[in-house]
């Protein structure tokens, strides 16, 4: 069974439509349950998947084994609910042309992938006449989520999940390195200083500790904006799915 069907399998009780949607010369996995026009949408964008292996070479096929932020959006009750993958993921056989591997490696929060968001944001926008966004990002996805909506004027708010929100602190871990021009929601933290938003992280997560957070707090500056709570009895990937109804709120 593959990643691809079993995210398929879960996802189908609680969305209508999956297309996957070209963007940016990209290439994403959609999964949509859009009820009421002219609303806003809660959109949920996925962690980093497996960017290598263990030897450290970068990996052919991105798809997370658990894709978390897939299960918390099945756990959502929104009107309107968006998840979207990171580029690439849950394809059946990656095509390299579409997909580089730079797109979930050293490029993965790089200037040409935000605007690839952006742009699948902007045609769900148009189709559903969507009035403004939610964003709820995991892992990485949560560097992606903080860099949109520091450049869009229709996010209504922000939270993370374990989120990666200082790439280059928790990246050097795993000997993976960023190309010196991808986006790290620390340098444009200062932007989100009144955007509503909460940040959950696990107390025992070890791969987003609560300092990850805390660098990204120093560098908003003053702020009455932001919140975040630590979770008992949660790490980077266990812990969520059951609480997210209950931390939503």
């Amino acid at each position: 069974d593959s990643d691809q069907q079993s995210a398929a399998r879960r996802a189908r009780p609680a969305f209508r439509v999956h297309p996957r949607l070209a963007a940016g010369g990209m290439d994403f996995q959609l999964w949509e349950r859009m009820h009421t026009r002219s609303q806003p949408a809660n959109v949920y964008i996925e962690g980093d998947g497996q960017p290598t292996y263990l030897n450290r070479s970068i990996s052919e096929d991105p798809t997370p084994d658990n894709p978390l932020a897939l299960h918390l959006a099945s756990r959502d009750n929104a009107k309107n609910l968006l998840y979207i993958s990171r580029p690439c993921q849950f394809r059946e056989s990656p095509d390299t042309k579409a997909c580089s591997d730079k797109f979930w490696s050293t490029r993965r929060f790089s200037p040409e992938v935000l605007a690839a968001y952006d742009e699948a944001l902007d045609e769900i926008k148009a189709r559903y006449d969507i009035t403004e966004f939610n964003l709820i990002g995991y892992d990485g996805g949560a560097n992606i989520a903080a860099a949109i909506a520091a450049g869009r004027k229709d996010i209504a708010s922000l939270r993370t999940v374990a989120g990666n929100l200082t790439p280059d602190i928790v990246l050097e871990k795993t000997g993976q390195k960023l190309a010196p021009d991808n986006i790290r929601a620390t340098q444009i933290a200062s932007y989100l200083a009144n955007t509503p938003q909460h940040h959950f992280v696990g107390i025992g997560d070890e791969i987003t500790p609560p300092s990850v957070y805390h660098s990204f707090r120093q560098a908003v500056g003053d702020s009455d904006c932001v919140h975040y709570s630590v979770v008992q009895d949660a790490d980077h990937e266990r812990g969520w799915v059951e609480k997210w109804p209950a931390l939503l709120k």
